[in-house]
């Protein structure tokens, strides 16, 4: 025990003393957080929450898409415009509008006869918040019209009409007992679970540039024991029988330890400087900030085990930190990456603490949503410290 704590407490004066290593692990990423909140350019954000949207059509006034478009238009929770396609095309290329929906000429014969109908969405696809929110409105629409074109085929079974005669008694107020949902139409009630996260980007880059440098500093903190296995110290602790469990857990616990110093000071800055957003439970944050310094100190014991020389260690810290990053949504939003992407990023724990920060810090989320990540992190921790120890040699 006294071993473990001198190793520790000498790898810790070192960190302590090296002002290079305090700038790359608590000050630098808080100067990457401060230029990406307050200096990078916002692109109008604030105002991607209030979006616009055209609707367009090519039928004739009789078309069930312009009666479609005629009641949307009324709707006073999203802003809509009919347009025609040239003037809806214009608008959206001037980002006068976020998206615009178009119903074909042959929207109102496709529904009668059954058939697929089709409904096209023209989005910007540098607007991510508004191609989302287009994409959700066409879905929801479609849906409607499947259950209605579902509900027009059993009518005309059991009641023997067309679907086109039953349309027209809807259309003007006619036999709605013949669809059960438009005589008493069905009630929502919304209830917000937790509370409302505001919008701000420290809550997406201060994780992101957490889970990096916290990666990144105990993936260096590695050298300097492989530099002690080049100049035959760890040897000759093993002559004065100093197992190599002692060896790597010291090590492991030294970087727990710059680890959890990481956790306090960004995490604090973050909330008392960035007003950054903690989640619902503090609790949650921690422990998971935790369990990931945990991964990171645990592949740092990989590197020892791995790496024959201090060189082939730096470089396998710093390229592995620089592929994991992207990867797992260090550079950008984990809800943001595309499909290829995001499935290779479930490879690192970069890709499994940034979502888990993401339920916390941008849904609202609790522990309890975000067990699958912890338990994948905690699968990480496992795998690297026994693999590590098994590898491990003194020279």
């Amino acid at each position: 025990m006294k071993e473990i704590i001198y190793l520790v407490g000498k790898d810790l004066k070192n960190f302590i003393t090296d002002a290079r290593s305090l700038f790359l692990a608590l000050l630098f990423p808080l100067v990457l957080v401060f230029m990406v909140v307050y200096v990078y350019p916002s692109g109008g954000e604030e105002d991607r929450g209030r979006f616009t949207f055209g609707l367009v059509s090519q039928e004739d006034e009789e078309g069930v898409s312009r009666e479609m478009i005629t009641f949307l238009e009324k709707v006073k929770s999203i802003p809509l415009q009919s347009f025609n396609f040239e003037e809806a095309y214009q608008r959206l290329q001037e980002e006068k509008i976020e998206a615009f929906l178009f119903f074909p000429s042959d929207f109102t014969s496709r529904l009668y006869s059954g058939e697929n109908t089709v409904i096209e969405v023209y989005t910007n696809p540098e607007n991510v918040k508004g191609r989302l929110a287009a994409l959700r409105l066409g879905q929801g629409l479609a849906n409607q019209i499947s259950y209605a074109q579902s509900s027009f085929e059993l009518v005309k079974r059991q009641k023997g009409i067309s679907i086109e005669e039953l349309a027209e008694r809807v259309r003007h107020g006619e036999d709605f007992q013949v669809i059960p949902s438009l005589v008493e139409p069905v009630s929502m009630n919304f209830h917000n679970i937790g509370p409302l996260v505001p919008l701000n980007r420290v809550n997406w880059a201060l994780p992101a540039f957490f889970t990096m440098f916290v990666f990144l500093a105990s993936s260096l903190g590695a050298v300097d024991l492989v530099k002690e296995k080049e100049h035959r110290i760890l040897e000759r602790l093993a002559v004065r029988g100093t197992t190599k469990g002692i060896i790597l857990g010291a090590k492991f616990f030294s970087s727990f330890i710059k680890g959890m110093v990481q956790i306090i000071f960004l995490w604090g800055a973050g909330i008392f400087i960035f007003n950054l957003y903690p989640g619902s439970s503090l609790f949650a944050l921690f422990f998971l900030s935790a369990l990931f310094v945990a991964v990171a100190s645990a592949f740092s014991l990989y590197i020892v085990s791995t790496a024959s020389n201090s060189s082939f260690a730096f470089s396998l810290g710093v390229i592995s930190s620089l592929i994991m990053a992207p990867l797992g949504g260090c550079w950008w939003p984990v809800y943001l990456m595309p499909p290829w992407m995001s499935l290779l990023g479930r490879l690192t724990p970069h890709y499994w603490a940034n979502s888990a920060f993401s339920k916390l810090l941008i849904s609202g989320g609790d522990l309890e949503a975000i067990a699958i990540e912890l338990t994948t992190l905690l699968i990480f921790v496992i795998a690297l410290y026994f693999y590590s120890v098994k590898k491990f040699d003194y020279v």
